[in-house]
């Protein structure tokens, strides 16, 4: 079959895919149960004035001031725009919204009676920021890597529409968590990997051993939950998900083992995909070569790779939590408190699951590649 054919079905089969995942998300999302306040909007909006004769100077290094401020700001979105409104927040450190003239925020308005509404300052407008950040990262992968790039933009939004068209949805309204985990994972490794290689024994043996470390992250995960009695309930930020169980089916103790199985897909595919394509190319440049020894040339580059990507995972999932260990350290937690509390003891289960899965995983991935490449013709 020619690479064109190849790539009109894989697109054809992606598009089809993406209309089914459009279809079921629109659906989804109309029968979701809104917990927000009737009527309350959110709006662009820019600060004209803000009054900070309330306000005191905290002895923080950058003399932070903290206290009622008083917010004049003109609104440039939704039903009241053009307007002129005022509000009123208090800063503190835990949220701090202190906003200054030329300020370009969101705020919540909220019909009164009598035409009258109120406003709130909710966040700085961060969109600006977003999009350019989404504009370089667009164009650089584009115009560095052509054709490919374009591909992995492609398995890249597919993998983000399959989270919010499928994943959300069903674990909202019942689905097992982690079930739906295992589908997000096998069908956006496979679309991702069949969009850069197509139909290849390398691409069949980075989808076979992504799927492999898949499970081996969540069966060492659902080990530690065990023995460290760790469930969705453990997580604070989960535990706030009790309330919506009670109007839906949703199954809030297994989400969090669903988060990790999601969280290690990248590093798992990134590592499977990297050894599978270097067995490949030793393959081509010598087809003779049996499986032991295209396995013992797989795992010297799963060697390199697994000796970064460790460190990376470790990193990613203790990075975002950088100011949380700093301030439990700050407070003076015993070591033995500090290592078995919720916080601390998940943080450590997803990073060292995921891990300890690419270390499993690498072998897999290199004999996996071997055994399908070796002695064959090139492709």
């Amino acid at each position: 079959m020619s690479k064109h054919a190849q790539s009109l079905i894989i697109y054809g089969i992606v598009l089809l895919l993406t209309a089914l995942l459009l279809a079921t998300g629109l659906d989804s999302y109309s029968r979701f149960i809104s917990l927000a306040e009737a009527g309350v909007a959110y709006c662009k909006a820019e600060v004209t004035a803000a009054d900070n004769s309330e306000m005191t100077r905290q002895p923080t290094p950058d003399a932070r001031l903290y206290g009622n401020q008083y917010v004049t700001m003109v609104l440039l979105s939704g039903e009241h725009k053009g307007e002129t409104v005022m509000a009123q927040t208090f800063v503190t450190a835990d949220s701090y919204l202190f906003v200054e003239e030329g300020d370009r925020i969101i705020a919540s308005v909220t019909p009164r009676e009598e035409g009258q509404i109120y406003c709130r300052v909710v966040s700085f407008y961060r969109l600006p920021g977003i999009v350019f950040l989404i504009a370089v990262f667009i164009i650089g992968t584009v115009l560095i890597y052509r054709r490919k790039g374009l591909r992995a933009l492609v398995g890249l939004a597919f993998t983000l529409l399959s989270i919010i068209c499928f994943t959300i949805p069903q674990i909202y309204f019942g689905a097992s968590p982690i079930l739906c985990a295992i589908v997000t994972g096998a069908g956006t490794s496979a679309v991702t990997l069949l969009l850069l290689n197509g139909f290849h024994r390398k691409t069949l043996a980075a989808t076979l051993s992504t799927c492999a470390g898949f499970g081996i992250a969540g069966l060492l995960f659902a080990g530690f939950s065990l023995l460290g009695n760790v469930t969705g309930y453990n997580s604070q930020q989960l535990g706030m998900l009790s309330y919506f169980s009670v109007r839906t089916e949703l199954d809030v103790k297994h989400i969090l083992f669903a988060g990790v199985l999601i969280a290690s897909l990248g590093a798992v595919m990134d590592v499977s995909m990297s050894v599978s394509s270097a067995v490949y190319e030793i393959h081509n440049a010598d087809p003779s070569l049996r499986i032991r020894k295209l396995f013992r040339a797989g795992m010297e580059v799963a060697k390199d790779t697994i000796g970064t990507m460790v460190n990376t995972l470790i990193l990613a999932f203790t990075g975002g939590s950088l100011a949380a260990l700093i301030a439990l350290t700050g407070y003076g937690i015993q070591f033995n408190r500090f290592l078995n509390s919720d916080f601390i003891a998940i943080e450590i289960g997803q990073g060292l699951s995921a891990s300890a899965a690419l270390v499993l995983m690498a072998p897999l991935t290199a004999l996996t590649a071997s055994a399908l490449l070796a002695n064959r013709k090139n492709t």
